[in-house]
């Protein structure tokens, strides 16, 4: 993987699990971490006495559940008491120090998010899920060379499709604004034979074809997006300026009139 230098760990913007100002249209790479204690000790061999090291770690785990619970809940406080108990009780989590990022980023800390998300990367050992979500904030610090190599780092260790779909559009949302428009197209396909309905991907590929000139490609791409849920505003304005592009007003007119109703106190609408 990318060496890991220390330099690295300085001033990140926000972190997983949040959708924040900086990338907010960025995918995070989301670990089970509620279902995976229940899991490994599903899975572990049965004998007389645990070793106190074992009953850390799953203490750990439980305790990484609930935060991460807490968390989603929006507890913050909460979720940063359990997050430190399972770092007390098991210093080589992953799991607790992403979570302690994310409540770090909640609480406007972004330098200390980062710190946490390059910690819980090098705990990890290198874990692809790490390196994916340090990959993706480098890119909201405009560190886009570093963060594409991590990115890369990632895809090619993801285990699953889904995660895999994610890292691949993220780094093509990032190629796209380093402004290396022909390796983000790749990227972005890449993610879409994986995952045909990626939000992400969808989104930035309609947006690149109509910046490009080329409404009807773009057409295609925000027609398979508006299909998925959520809709936001800035897709049905999307929408809007394609169907301006094509010469189509009166399906523009649906698009604003949608935009009217669904969003009535988007500042596109003039109030």
């Amino acid at each position: 993987m990318p060496r890991l230098e220390p330099a690295l760990a300085v001033t990140l913007s926000l972190i997983v699990l949040l959708g924040g100002s900086a990338c907010s249209k960025l995918t995070f790479i989301r670990q089970d971490v509620i279902g995976k204690g229940k899991v490994e000790q599903a899975r572990r061999p049965v004998v007389a006495r645990d070793s106190q090291q074992d009953k850390a770690r799953m203490s750990a785990q439980d305790l990484v559940a609930r935060a991460s619970s807490a968390l989603q809940g929006n507890d913050l406080d909460t979720a940063e008491r359990l997050s430190r108990e399972a770092l007390k009780a098991d210093p080589s989590s992953a799991d607790a120090h992403t979570l302690m990022g994310a409540i770090a980023a909640r609480r406007g800390r972004e330098s200390e998010s980062g710190d946490w998300l390059f910690k819980a990367m090098q705990v990890s050992a290198g874990g692809a899920a790490e390196a994916a979500n340090y990959g993706t904030w480098l890119c909201a610090q405009r560190r886009y060379e570093e963060s594409l190599r991590y990115l890369d780092y990632a895809a090619e260790r993801m285990g699953d499709s889904q995660s895999r779909a994610d890292t691949l559009s993220n780094a093509g949302t990032c190629a796209l604004r380093a402004g290396n428009a022909e390796q983000a197209v790749v990227y972005l396909r890449q993610s879409l034979q994986l995952d045909a309905e990626n939000r992400l991907a969808l989104e930035t590929l309609a947006n690149h074809a109509l910046a490009q000139n080329q409404p009807m490609e773009a057409r295609a791409f925000i027609e398979r997006r508006l299909a998925l849920l959520p809709v936001t505003a800035e897709l049905l304005q999307t929408a809007e300026q394609i169907e301006l592009r094509m010469g189509d007003t009166r399906a523009a007119a649906r698009y604003r009139e949608r935009l009217q109703r669904d969003f009535p106190s988007n500042p596109s609408n003039g109030n």
